[in-house]
């Protein structure tokens, strides 16, 4: 409502991508909506490039000189401004508010902290937030994403939660790829399909069809829908379904919203509050085989071999928190 520009996730503050911004408006607020390494890494560097903006970050950020820790109910006015500022410090930037954990509207803000300290932009109803925040003993750091419903636009604003993974033949091989890799493997039909594999860590298993062509049962249950993607129901959401249960439930009741925007493959996505809990129909306490069936990507229990390895990796050597619940859910068999 200021007429500033909301910047949600930067990127590396490039002369190419930095024009695009510049074009668009006066970049006024910052966040960075998550704790994880690849979409923080820029944070400093895009905030030096655009010193007058508000930096907001989620909770449980660690920077070069420690973590920052996470403003939670019950805490003062005062010790919720030590805990600000000394993100300053341990981030290496300016640090104008830390996003509380839970709920974060007009109707709330009054109750959680100082109005100082907390972005303009919720305060006037323009965003609702959402943040997930979770801290287990035994993992290397705390766990956060911060979900933003823009009322104006009916637009979630999410980072990780979910993703929507386009065919090929929907969705051509976009320009920037030709960047890293030679035209002759850009054409070969199963270029796309292995990157999608790779990047959510499902293995490379090749099936054939009755003309004899090759596919990828693994991608073909990903694309074109949105979905939870495996990597994170195998870490996340197994060692903290209740915690990320409740987040969806309360962006499901809260946000009313008919579009999501999201930092991985296809976006802007066309879907509703109904269609984004059914990504996570796997953390269902009344799931059914068929409601899992219809809601859940078809992904096969073969299939989940890679991360069932990289869990019994972790939990072998006390890497991190232990699984505790069945990420696999309403998987088939491949010989079923």
């Amino acid at each position: 409502n200021s007429g500033g520009l909301w910047v949600c996730g930067p990127l590396w503050p490039t002369e190419e991508y930095c024009k695009l911004i510049d074009e668009l408006g006066d970049v006024s607020d910052v966040v960075l909506p998550v704790n994880a390494l690849e979409h923080k890494a820029a944070m400093k560097q895009f905030v030096e490039k655009y010193p007058m903006a508000k930096v907001w970050i989620a909770p449980g950020q660690y920077g070069p000189f420690g973590e920052c820790g996470a403003i939670k109910a019950g805490m003062s006015a005062d010790q919720i401004e030590k805990v600000v500022h000394a993100a300053s410090k341990t981030m290496g930037y300016r640090v104008d508010g830390i996003l509380p954990i839970g709920s974060l509207s007009k109707d709330s803000a009054d109750n959680i902290m100082p109005k100082n300290l907390l972005p303009s932009w919720t305060n006037d109803d323009e965003f609702s937030v959402e943040t997930l925040y979770v801290e287990l003993p035994e993992n290397a750091g705390p766990v956060s994403e911060s979900a933003f419903h823009h009322k104006a636009s009916n637009t979630l604003f999410v980072t990780d939660a979910v993703v929507c993974v386009p065919s090929s033949a929907d969705f051509p091989i976009q320009p920037i790829f030709e960047t890293y890799f030679d035209a002759t493997v850009l054409v070969d039909p199963t270029f796309w399909p292995r990157t999608v594999l790779q990047a959510v860590f499902l293995p490379l298993r090749a099936e054939s069809d009755s003309s004899g062509s090759q596919y990828y049962p693994g991608y073909e249950a990903l694309a074109n829908r949105l979905v939870r993607a495996p990597i994170l129901r195998a870490f996340a959401d197994a060692r903290s379904p209740n915690e990320v249960s409740s987040w969806v439930h309360n962006i499901v009741e809260n946000d009313k919203f008919d579009r999501i925007i999201t930092a991985h493959f296809a976006s802007p996505i066309t879907a509703s509050p109904s269609l984004f809990a059914n990504a996570f129909e796997h953390l269902s306490q009344n799931a059914t085989s068929e409601s899992l069936s219809s809601a859940l990507p078809p992904i096969t229990c073969q299939d989940w071999s890679t991360l069932d390895s990289l869990n019994s990796f972790i939990g072998d050597n006390k890497l991190g928190a232990p699984v505790v619940y069945n990420y696999k859910a309403g998987c088939k068999d491949i010989n079923e």
